[in-house]
């Protein structure tokens, strides 16, 4: 039985940078200039990116005029971070290591939660811990933006198997769903000494009936859904993203 806290190993994991080395920044920087369009630095100018992994998006953010701060369990993705922001002297972001479930600080204008950092949990309590943590960090009237997977573009688009090869190793990745969890397992085989090693990815599928409900229940409101980084109607079986501008409407 794999940990519910498989994040913590394979987040932190050498091989997840080379897996994902290559990551399309143009997608990242298309989000963020949704964000910035739709809820400006101007008016948001504190931010919070929960689950910010190595800063791709909090960097972004950043270079728009936020003040941010990015959040992340993994301790070697916030190394990495900050070792950046030395190097380069970026100014408007610092980063700090935590959990996404009780992490706190003074509540933020806007609190952003990007490319699918959410739903880590098999069990709802914990995924709703994380969805209660948010609404705490925000300011009333503030925004979550949060950009999730459409649960029922990825149960028709699953592919259940593709091999892809890093340097002298080779990646195996198979996925299923099980009990409404997309479970991706990737084992990796060095091709030089045959030493193999696998790791999981798990994300829950809520759709957007689930996270309307949850929201309505903190007194947030979706505002604006796109389906893509574009902002792009949402279509609930084409679109591949929700994402989700959220308004903290307070009591």
């Amino acid at each position: 039985m794999v940990s519910e806290t498989w994040f913590e190993s394979w987040f932190d994991s050498p091989l997840y940078e080379k897996l994902y080395a290559n990551r399309d920044d143009a997608e990242a920087a298309q989000l963020v200039s949704l964000i910035a369009a739709k809820l400006s630095p101007k008016d948001y100018p504190q931010v919070l990116d929960l689950g910010c992994g190595r800063g791709r998006h909090a960097f972004l953010l950043a270079s728009k005029g936020y003040r941010v701060t990015g959040v992340d369990l993994s301790s070697r993705a916030i190394e990495k971070a900050r070792r950046k922001v030395e190097e380069e002297n970026i100014p408007g972001v610092v980063f700090e290591t935590g959990d996404m479930r009780s992490w706190r600080s003074t509540p933020f204008d806007l609190v952003c939660n990007l490319f699918t950092s959410f739903g880590y949990f098999d069990d709802d309590d914990n995924n709703l811990r994380v969805i209660n943590n948010m609404e705490a960090n925000l300011k009333q009237k503030g925004y979550l933006v949060m950009d999730y997977l459409n649960p029922s573009y990825v149960r028709e688009k699953l592919v259940p198997v593709e091999t892809v090869t890093i340097g002298d190793m080779t990646c195996r990745i198979s996925r299923h769903i099980e009990n409404s969890m997309v479970v991706k397992t990737l084992s990796f085989l060095s091709t030089s000494n045959d030493h193999s090693v696998s790791y999981q990815e798990r994300v829950k599928l809520y759709n957007l009936e689930w996270f309307e409900s949850v929201f309505a229940r903190h007194h947030m409101k979706i505002t604006r859904l796109s389906g893509d980084y574009s902002g792009g109607g949402f279509h609930p079986q084409h679109s591949a993203r929700m994402v989700m501008m959220v308004k903290k409407e307070g009591l």
